[in-house]
């Protein structure tokens, strides 16, 4: 009874099925707190504990970062060799490493190595985490685990940079080599965590034909030539890129933007960017049920209009009256979260939908590396647009929205026939085949869903979990 009423109540709130699963779930959390405890100190930590000035230090861990940037490439066929579990484990293990190295770092070249170490472990991590989803979850459910992932990761980063927080506060350099200690055990933690599950074996109950990652017919060989012609990974990797400058503002460009440009403290971006976190903790889960029964290409284009909203009400800012601008910031930092909140389970249930056969771990690396590049050029774009006005950033910003809007579009023209066949089967329902993308059959109630269950007078499959659109379920 009370494990029936706990699952009730995680549909209820957005939450997958998470039994069986609970080490991979107290990994997530580990590897949060963890990072929240030591990222929003990285800097301030090399200043306390070596004799580097400041601009070696930002040099140093941007050329790290600049070398790591190819990592997804090598992590491709290694996903398709080995897995994603061992693939999160071995970066896990180089982050314990790398944070190891930090308390020993005195030099600049030190500090490199050690950066690089920790940058090429974050970007394993990450190019691996989206294909673990689609081993251990079913279509339907994937957009809930990474809601669920994304909720945990900022709940952690909060916990993790309050903790941080207090233990800095006493300003001495013990304190910043803890941080670092304690960064390094959470990694290895997880690490242990995530080697301690085992996926269910063929033939054992628990296990259906969900628990293989997906895949689509029609993408000949395993390499990186091959993918580059699967015009829905180059359309999906090419909304990414937008949504990641976008999402660059929050650490890039609203700080500056806020103190040089409109005069206000700088209290006030901690402040904005607390809001965005709690937000996205409260809304996560429960929005991506709720668009769940939307089409994936749909819910992008409503998450590139909200972000453009919230930059039209960035640039409004400039002439807004002084006693208003509280008000008009906080109404811009709600759409951009609303953006992000629908933005994020979305698009990486879609390329993990997409992701083929033969090359499933390349796809999740090719998709990384649009992550890791538009990030990489992110600060360098939008501080230069902000130098040639106040207003470049956001025209920019909303024409890429735009862009994304378009190729999103696209995007549902070029999917594989077979994930058009899965979405519609996902939840068990039996269907017939479906129409060509852009024809709607005239039972589906609107172009903007769909359809979760069969037109009128279809059975539905043995076993199959009536739902409706309103009460479904990244």
């Amino acid at each position: 009874m009370g494990d029936g009423s706990g699952q009730a109540w995680g549909g209820r709130l957005g939450l997958p099925a998470v039994r069986g699963r609970g080490s991979l779930v107290a990994a997530m959390a580990v590897d949060s707190i963890g990072t929240g405890l030591f990222l929003p100190f990285a800097v301030l930590y090399f200043l306390h504990t070596t004799a580097l000035p400041l601009t070696l230090i930002g040099g140093g861990l941007t050329a790290a970062y600049l070398v790591a940037l190819p990592t997804p490439v090598a992590v491709g066929p290694l996903l398709d060799r080995f897995g994603p579990r061992r693939v999160i484990a071995a970066g896990n293990l180089l982050s314990v490493l790398a944070f190891t190295g930090y308390i020993f770092v005195g030099s600049l070249w030190q500090l490199i190595l050690a950066a690089l170490v920790a940058s090429v472990g974050q970007a394993t991590f990450w190019t691996a985490t989206r294909a673990l989803v689609a081993l251990i979850a079913r279509p339907a459910e994937r957009g809930s685990w990474f809601a669920m992932q994304t909720t945990i990761r900022n709940a952690g980063y909060g916990l993790g940079g309050i903790l941080g927080a207090v233990a800095v506060s006493a300003g001495s350099r013990w304190a910043y080599l803890l941080l670092a200690a304690v960064n390094a055990a959470s990694f290895l933690l997880a690490a242990a965590l995530v080697l301690r599950w085992r996926p269910p074996a063929e033939g054992d109950p628990r296990a259906d034909r969900h628990d293989t990652p997906p895949s689509h017919q029609g993408t000949a060989g395993g390499t990186y030539r091959h993918l580059l012609r699967d015009r829905a990974l180059v359309l999906v990797a090419g909304v990414n890129v937008a949504f990641v400058l976008c999402l660059s503002v929050l650490t890039v460009l609203l700080a500056v933007y806020i103190t040089r440009v409109l005069g206000l403290p700088a209290w006030l971006a901690g402040a904005l960017f607390t809001v965005n976190t709690v937000l996205v903790v409260i809304m996560q889960t429960a929005t991506t049920r709720r668009v769940r029964g939307y089409r994936p290409e749909r819910v992008l284009q409503a998450a590139a209009g909200c972000y453009a909203a919230a930059f039209l009400l960035f640039w409004a800012l400039t002439i807004t009256p002084h006693r208003l601008l509280v008000a008009v910031l906080l109404a811009a930092i709600v759409a951009f979260t609303v953006a992000e909140v629908l933005q994020g389970p979305t698009i990486n249930a879609l390329v993990v939908d997409i992701a083929p056969a033969n090359a499933s771990g390349r796809h999740m690396a090719a998709f990384q590396l649009s992550w890791s590049l538009s990030q990489a050029a992110a600060p360098l774009l939008l501080t230069w647009l902000l130098s040639r006005g106040p207003q470049w950033p956001w025209i920019a910003l909303m024409a890429a929205c735009a862009l994304a809007i378009t190729a999103a579009q696209r995007s549902a023209r070029t999917r594989p026939r077979r994930l058009v066949e899965a979405r519609r089967t996902a939840d068990g329902v039996s269907v017939p085949s479906p129409q060509p993308l852009g024809q709607s059959p005239a039972s589906w109630s609107s172009p903007w869903r769909r359809p979760l269950r069969p037109p009128q007078g279809l059975p539905q499959a043995v076993g199959s979990r009536k739902e409706t659109p309103a009460s479904d379920t990244h």
